[in-house]
């Protein structure tokens, strides 16, 4: 039976315009689908910016949620009253979108039910950085991930990963300490050095400084092991760009790079690194075909499900700025896109809270 809810939203337009919006939706579970209450909604910059590169737009915009579960459709692996948190497909439409008070999910691997140690702020910005940052270390690195009862890593290995400050970065220093490798040198701002260090960097340099690659150079000949394993979180572009800076570091014959975007470099092979696998991609080129992978999506799944449950000993969220109305929602999805958020996620509570009109 159909389920007459209104809905207050954030909408992208065909312009690629972010507005609040509110209407009456009757959203109706398929097979495997749930409708849920939303809790929180998780800002990311992909929210306007997979508007204005790849043309998704027309919808409710938002990918991470958490929230409850108020009606189950035929086959859904999740029962009325359980919470659950996770991110959209990506192709997905408005009734799935994740930055409104109720929405439609489908079960399938994004989703997972929330241990109740997880605050549910986190929950619904947790779940597409972990899953970016383990696709990059424990997929396209080839690095055994913490849930192996077994390494192949030595105590000396270790990792460069530029842009500490950025989500994934810091999801990935933390996804490294756990994974058992050292040392861990990251980039950041200054001020967020020490926050690294506590989140499992062994060493932090200023990626303003211009003698930083240098600096990057020393540490690795210091640790005594050829640099193997490279992450660029954050993928600047133009003269003096971050993945140009890691291009140039002394490496192992075998090393192996990855990025946040898929990078062109005539010095190294780099390989982009996903937030699912369970899907194939078919883009322009260069990049083209990337098929499917079931194994390395369970990877995936059992990541996420790691940080879940050892939430606040093992993983966590080092900053979590909680807004309410859709106002603000909207200025920090811009501000996300814009690359103006570093060294913290943004959920936006729900339902969402609307000022009284002006007199």
């Amino acid at each position: 039976m159909a389920t007459p809810v209104t809905n207050r939203a954030i909408y992208i337009g065909p312009q690629n315009e972010l507005f609040a919006t509110e209407y009456d939706a009757v959203y109706e579970p398929g097979n495997n689908q749930g409708l849920v209450e939303v809790h929180y909604s998780g800002v990311n910059p992909a929210a306007e910016k997979h508007g204005i590169i790849l043309g998704l737009n027309d919808h409710v915009c938002g990918y991470e949620f958490s929230g409850k579960v108020v009606q189950a459709g035929n086959g859904f692996p999740y029962a009325v009253g359980d919470e659950i948190f996770g991110s959209k497909q990506m192709s997905l439409g408005s009734e799935f979108g994740a930055h409104q008070d109720h929405l439609l999910a489908e079960g399938n691997t994004l989703m997972s039910k929330r241990p109740s140690t997880l605050p549910k702020e986190a929950a619904a910005v947790m779940s597409l950085v972990v899953r970016t940052a383990a696709d990059a270390l424990f997929n396209v690195l080839g690095i055994p991930p913490p849930s192996n009862s077994y390494s192949e890593i030595s105590p000396e290995s270790g990792i460069v990963i530029w842009g500490g400050g950025s989500a994934v970065g810091w999801s990935a220093v933390q996804l490294a300490g756990a994974a058992g490798l050292s040392p861990i040198i990251t980039t950041a701002s200054a001020s967020h050095h020490q926050a690294l260090k506590d989140l499992g960097a062994t060493q932090c340099f200023d990626y303003r400084d211009d003698g930083v690659v240098d600096k990057i150079q020393a540490a690795i000949d210091a640790a005594g092991q050829p640099l193997k394993y490279i992450l660029d979180a954050v993928c600047t572009q133009g003269r003096g760009s971050s993945t140009s800076k890691c291009d140039v570091l002394k490496t192992a014959p075998d090393a192996t790079y990855t990025g946040t975007v898929p990078v062109q470099s005539s010095r190294n092979k780099w390989v982009w690194c996903l937030g699912a696998r369970a899907w194939e991609l078919r883009l322009p080129p260069p990049v083209g075909h990337i098929p499917a992978d079931k194994q390395w999506e369970s990877r995936l799944v059992d990541i996420v499900s790691w940080a879940a449950e050892n939430y606040g000993d093992g993983f966590r969220i080092p900053n979590i700025r909680v807004v309410q109305r859709p106002e603000e929602g909207i200025e920090a999805i811009k501000a996300s896109a814009d690359g103006k958020i570093s060294f913290e996620k943004v959920a936006i509570k729900h339902p969402f809270e609307v000022l009284d009109p002006v007199e």
